[in-house]
């Protein structure tokens, strides 16, 4: 980090350790929730921000770019999503359990990141230095060259996504863990270097996709749509209602809808209602099927069989279980 960009982070209220490169903000939003991004800049030409964020419009904890040459990111979400929006107005997502890579050059500045209710790993490297820069970041190079996008996917300013696996998905919840509690800039690269060791495992496993950009409008649509999934999720909600009231075809609906928030529309739907179930069925002494009305289904059966498609066993079994777990953890509390 230079100093102007110090001098600018210090201001915003940034925690500075120099020591270890690390830079720390913490944002209050005017509900009280707080929202954390750390920085870790090993050298000019790498940085790695942890977030864990509950707020728009978060300070940016950007670097100035040196030199010319090709700079990778790579976005890993752990949870929630958040939004990548273009110059001209053109946005994609990415949400829970995806990865997405993109090449830009020098300040092409195409692509910003903002986001909502989100955790995840933003990681940005000139890959034509990075290598040369310090010698504790000679680990990278065999990680940086799994993680050079295919052939077909080296576009500059082009997005593009996987399904980060298990083992991914692992280390990545161990980067933010240890981004978080403070550690040593040393042990960020080392996961920063397993990290993409699987990232381009997972690469050659699937052909990573081309993610759809939407327009503001389109964005419009599917923010409605999941308002009112997620609020009304009782209702009787079809994808003909929504397409009626915005004048275009159901499946229009339904590609706007996977474009900006992953999911197909039935797809969500289910999610949201199974989810709410079970806060229910956890959390309150409700009859089932009175519980199963609440979520939409006005069969019994019919909501026992989703759920159970859903979790793997009754809402009966799931309400037992997570009883027993209760009662174990207040006989470890006391």
């Amino acid at each position: 980090m230079n100093t102007e960009n110090l001098t600018d982070l210090i201001q915003k209220g940034a925690v500075i350790d120099a020591d270890k490169k690390r830079v720390e903000l913490a944002v209050i939003s005017s509900c009280g929730s707080e929202s954390k991004i750390v920085g870790y800049f090993p050298s000019e030409s790498i940085r790695v921000l942890a977030y864990d964020i509950h707020e728009k419009n978060i300070p940016d904890l950007s670097f100035e770019k040196v030199g010319k040459g090709r700079y990778l990111r790579i976005n890993c979400c752990k949870s929630g999503r958040c939004e990548f929006k273009r110059k001209d107005g053109m946005s994609a997502y990415i949400s829970s359990g995806e990865v997405s890579m993109d090449y830009y050059i020098d300040d092409d500045g195409t692509f910003s990141l903002t986001a909502e209710d989100y955790v995840g790993v933003e990681i940005i490297m000139q890959v034509d230095n990075v290598i040369e820069e310090i010698p504790t970041l000679a680990m990278l190079k065999k990680a940086i060259k799994r993680m050079d996008l295919p052939a077909y996917a080296t576009n500059i300013n082009s997005l593009y996504f996987v399904d980060a696996s298990r083992d991914t998905v692992n280390t990545l919840n161990k980067l933010l863990k240890y981004c978080f509690s403070d550690y040593d800039c040393e042990a960020i690269i080392i996961k920063i270097s397993e990290l993409g060791y699987n990232i381009g495992i997972d690469l050659a496993a699937s052909k990573p996709n081309v993610r759809t950009f939407v327009t503001p409008n389109q964005t419009h649509i599917s923010e409605d749509i999941h308002q009112c999934l997620t609020d009304k999720y009782g209702e009787k909600w079809t994808v003909s209602v929504f397409a009626e009231k915005y004048g275009v075809s159901p499946s229009t609906i339904k590609n706007y809808f996977r474009n900006v928030y992953g999911y197909g529309f039935k797809e969500y739907q289910v999610k949201i209602r199974m989810t709410r179930a079970a806060e229910m069925l956890r959390d309150t002494k409700l009859d089932i099927k009175e519980i199963s009305e609440k979520v939409g289904y006005l069969s019994r059966a019919k909501f026992g069989e989703a759920f159970s498609n859903y979790y793997g066993v009754t809402p009966f079994n799931y309400r037992c279980n997570a009883n027993i777990e209760k009662a174990e953890n207040n006989f470890e509390e006391e």
